[in-house]
């Protein structure tokens, strides 16, 4: 089997997160860990030769975290690299079914840069849902509903449970930095599918993944799903929906009315079922001013900035 490195940025890490590392510490062949908890707090990471942990006493963006982690991997040798939540959980046999599935999905077609599994939300119950965009047209697909297996028709996936080709990650270059966090998985997929590569869907994997505290609701007969983010979170939602929309609508405009879409879907959450209703319009309204700005990087609001609940997944 094909050697690989997992990475995971890790920020204010529960109990059950370290329990988690330890677990993907003894599955690894080799385990990098990003700490992006300010102060450095004296968290127990697993202590193994083939663990290598990043204490940066700050917290620097899930995204630079996740690039510091690829790097070091890719310079210690590794093509295969493994993308995961801190609090995402994997089956047991998940690095080696997604690596067999790797190795024929290559052979159909070479034009792979991430291989994804399928995930199951624990909160909302519910399992992973791929947009399948072309210029003007949009479909929604779960993988009961996926006839070609790999399927390469979807164009985003979510970071967590990526097996990533350092090949394609050097051809395309780093993750977004100035996005901080949120929306680095879509722009990543979108830069992918403009530079002509693509996406496999293995339908055989599932991994146990938390977003947010997202919950299933009712209201007019519409389905909606708030995920209860922090005010913070809405910020950069809505912040890097909209840069990320005004950035790929020339290539495939209908991702632009399915961002607006999204925010709102997050409005109604918002209004209907979530606390802090005002702070967390705020934060949106200032996120699509500077969204529409091009204003990137961490937070500028003081107040927000300091929310430490960004560990939400």
């Amino acid at each position: 089997m094909e050697q690989y490195c997992a990475v995971v940025v890790t920020y204010f890490p529960d109990e059950s997160c370290l329990e988690n590392l330890e677990i993907l510490c003894n599955r690894c062949d080799r385990l990098i860990i990003v700490d992006n908890t300010p102060m450095n707090g004296s968290y127990r990471f697993p202590k193994s030769q083939d663990t290598t942990v990043f204490k940066l006493g700050r917290n620097i963006g899930l995204a630079a975290g996740l690039n510091k982690g690829i790097e070091f991997g890719g310079r210690s040798g590794y093509e295969n690299i493994f993308l995961f939540d801190q609090d995402s959980r994997q089956p047991a046999r998940f690095f080696e079914d997604m690596l067999r599935f790797k190795s024929w999905a290559d052979r159909l077609n070479k034009n792979f840069a991430f291989y994804v599994p399928d995930f199951y939300d624990r909160h909302s119950k519910s399992f992973a849902t791929f947009p399948m965009l072309k210029p003007f047209t949009i479909k929604h697909r779960k993988c009961g509903q996926i006839n070609s297996v790999p399927s390469d028709e979807a164009l985003i996936a979510v970071t967590s449970g990526t097996l990533l080709k350092y090949s394609a990650y050097k051809r395309l270059g780093p993750l977004r930095e100035d996005y901080f966090i949120d929306f680095i998985d879509n722009e990543y997929c979108l830069r992918a599918y403009k530079a002509g590569f693509k996406i496999a869907i293995n339908c055989g994997v599932v991994l146990n993944h938390a977003i947010g505290r997202r919950s299933v609701r009712k209201w007019l007969g519409l389905t909606l799903k708030p995920n209860f983010h922090s005010p913070l979170r809405r910020y950069y939602i809505a912040r890097n929906g909209v840069r990320t929309a005004l950035d790929y609508g020339g290539l495939l405009p209908v991702y632009a009315g399915l961002i607006f879409c999204r925010l709102g879907h997050e409005l109604l959450s918002v209004l209907l079922f979530e606390d802090r209703r005002i702070q967390k319009l705020k934060a949106m309204g200032r996120g699509v001013v500077h969204g529409f700005m091009g204003r990137m990087g961490p937070c500028p609001l003081t107040a927000m900035a300091l929310d430490t609940s960004v560990k939400e997944g």
